[in-house]
């Protein structure tokens, strides 16, 4: 084998799936918890398969996010509230 394993842990990861439906559109999503991203939860569309790490201050620019998990336009305001609501708020922890 060539590859060097640099680190490897096992957690117990809470995740979250949910299915909102908005005026037009359908969203897929689960959203999980790890230690490992400084408090950020993984966001990932079942749709499209792309991950964002999200924390709720993070949703305050939608470009960062929106786009990448295929929210449209006019979903961005309540995705932003929903955000708000289920993601987790955690102090900043440095790991390095």
């Amino acid at each position: 084998m060539t590859l060097d394993i640099l680190t490897e842990q096992k957690e117990q990861q809470m995740l979250h799936y949910f299915c909102l439906i908005s005026n037009n559109h359908r969203y897929d999503l689960t959203i999980g918890y790890s230690e490992q991203f400084f408090g950020k939860a993984m966001v990932t569309s079942i749709q499209s398969g792309k991950m964002v790490l999200l924390c709720q201050e993070d949703t305050l620019s939608d470009h960062h996010w929106a786009e990448r998990l295929g929210i449209e336009k006019e979903d961005i305001p309540e995705f932003q509230e929903f955000f708000s609501l289920v993601l987790q708020t955690r102090p900043f922890q440095e790991q390095y």
